[in-house]
């Protein structure tokens, strides 16, 4: 009953602004797809118009309703689509102490989800990039390669590409 709230919330925010089947349709922030140490995939990064937004400027804090969609493949080539990583900034005092996002974790349709909420394991990983509202970007990754933790390092802090 407590994840009621949140999932009825990123549903309808799904539904409203950004339909879960065009993620593919969204802002693609990594020019080529990236192997992933964190999620054990190849995998492509893609936002809505809010945190797309947010993201070119550099924003200290992603407005509420901010969404990030990585699809994550077997292969570079992405022939095999195996699960679908969402997150989205939530309302204030969701979780505060690691910046109020939602996590989930569905099958390649959305329609089967394995995980959702406070999902330890990416608050985790994500709490190496607090200075940027949770979001990893160029400026952290390099952070991250000096402390010879190498992965995800050629998302850009500036420009977007779309395919």
């Amino acid at each position: 009953m407590k994840f009621l709230f949140p999932i009825l919330f990123l549903l309808v925010s799904l539904l409203a602004q950004d339909s879960f089947e065009n993620w593919d349709k969204q802002y693609k922030l990594t020019p080529t797809t990236i192997d992933s140490h964190a999620h054990r995939a190849y995998i492509d990064i893609f936002t809505n118009k809010k945190a797309t937004k947010a993201y070119i400027n550099k924003a200290k804090t992603y407005p509420i309703g901010s969404i990030v969609y990585k699809p994550l493949y077997k292969d570079k080539n992405k022939k095999i689509l195996v699960r679908v990583v969402i997150m989205e900034k939530m309302y204030k005092g969701y979780d505060s102490q690691n910046g109020d996002w939602f996590y989930a974790v569905t099958n390649p349709k959305g329609d089967d989800v394995y995980e959702k909420g406070r999902i330890q394991h990416c608050i985790s990983c994500h709490n190496l990039a607090k200075e940027t509202d949770y979001m990893f970007s160029e400026s952290v990754m390099k952070k991250i390669d000096d402390a010879n933790f190498a992965f995800e390092k050629v998302v850009p802090d500036l420009e977007l590409y779309e395919e």
